[in-house]
């Protein structure tokens, strides 16, 4: 275990050294990574709670196609129901 801080001292010595700007700008992308990493990461919880929301709002709206059967055949029957009444009238004439 002794061996590897003199290694990792050999491996630095061997890069070329790094000038203040070059550090200033590791450490700025360092930053922007970040804050893309931490961007992602909202966005995907974001996502991720859209998509519940839609398919709570999918599975109400299923709830919903006997009750709007049941109204489209009762308005259904009031045209068919209508009609009769207005051919009726028109014989009555």
């Amino acid at each position: 275990m002794s061996d590897e801080p003199a290694r990792e001292r050999s491996e630095n010595s061997s890069a070329p050294a790094l000038s203040a700007a070059d550090k200033y700008f590791v450490e700025q992308r360092d930053l922007v990574l970040q804050d893309i990493n931490n961007t992602m990461d909202s966005i995907l919880n974001n996502l991720n709670s859209l998509n519940i929301s839609l398919e709570n709002s999918i599975a109400v709206g299923k709830e919903f196609e006997s009750v709007a059967e049941l109204w489209k055949t009762f308005y259904n029957g009031l045209e068919g129901t209508e009609t009769l009444s207005s051919a009726d009238d028109e014989e009555v004439k």
